[in-house]
């Protein structure tokens, strides 16, 4: 005599089947997600790593074949030793300086993204922001960081700062560009449904913002590395530039390269992180 159990074998096979098969199929579009993940990831990479490579064979290549002294151009082989040799402290430099690019972003970011707000809220608004931001981007920052240091105090705040106004201006631009191109007729059937001021803008001008203020953000990345080494250089902080700053003037010239090139691969590790992120927010939207 069959077992209950047994009996109810055909019942809970025919039961389960349906599950076991969706659990099948999600696993095997897990796999294929995870095989199609992994060449875009080996994308990324490579075009992150090929900047890097070309500039070193490029340097190898110029100093073997101009017989550069050491003293003025070390090879790579021997800074690339240099930075094996001391590999916490490049990294603490390194984390240091991204440190405040990424704050001077945010900070830029949100400074830009309200001044944008605010012009597209006001036309005589926007007339008065054009004129002062642009002025922030036409003084050097070796000649704005002193005064800066006097109102934010010589430290890192003044760092940020700088970087800030360094990826101010395109946030500014690019967010007041694109929350004024809505898509044709949009405001009119907007104005039409009755959306006031406020819901034009939380539903129709910040999401038509969104991409334009991502690619703002990946031009100014680089930009603000620059300006945070230079910031640093000048205020005798921690970080990058006041590595390479005391590094030059002690004649330590494999360590002032070494600071160089540390920058130059934070420069483009942040440039591909931002430009990721701005993929995967791109293929959200979308």
């Amino acid at each position: 005599m069959p077992s209950p159990l047994t009996a109810s074998s055909p019942a809970v096979a025919a039961a389960g089947g349906p599950r076991q098969a969706a659990l099948a199929r999600g696993a095997r579009s897990a796999g294929r997600a995870v095989s199609r993940s992994w060449p875009a990831a080996g994308r990324t990479l490579a075009h992150a790593v090929w900047p890097v490579a070309l500039i070193l064979l490029t340097w190898a290549a110029w100093v073997e074949l101009a017989d550069i002294p050491p003293a003025v151009a070390p090879a790579p082989g021997r800074v690339l030793a240099y930075i094996a040799d001391h590999p916490m402290s490049f990294v603490r430099d390194a984390a240091a300086t991204a440190a405040v690019v990424v704050g001077g972003l945010l900070l830029g970011a949100a400074a830009g993204g309200l001044l944008a707000t605010v012009s597209w809220f006001s036309p005589v608004a926007r007339a008065v922001i054009n004129g002062p931001a642009l002025l922030t981007q036409c003084l050097p920052i070796v000649t704005i960081a002193p005064v800066l240091a006097r109102v934010f105090g010589y430290g890192t705040m003044t760092i940020l700062v700088i970087a800030g106004l360094i990826s101010f201006f395109p946030v500014l631009v690019f967010a007041t560009a694109g929350m004024r191109a809505t898509p044709p007729g949009s405001d009119d059937l907007f104005r039409v449904l009755g959306a006031g001021r406020w819901q034009r803008y939380r539903r129709l001008a910040l999401p038509s913002a969104l991409p334009s203020l991502l690619v703002a953000l990946r031009m100014s990345t680089v930009a603000a590395v620059v300006g945070a080494m230079l910031a640093q250089w000048i205020m005798g902080t921690s970080g990058l530039g006041f590595r390479l700053a005391v590094a030059q003037s002690s004649f330590r010239t494999a360590e002032a390269w070494a600071s160089s090139l540390v920058a130059i691969v934070l420069s483009v590790v942040l440039n591909a992180i931002a430009t990721t992120l701005c993929r995967v927010a791109r293929e959200r939207l979308e």
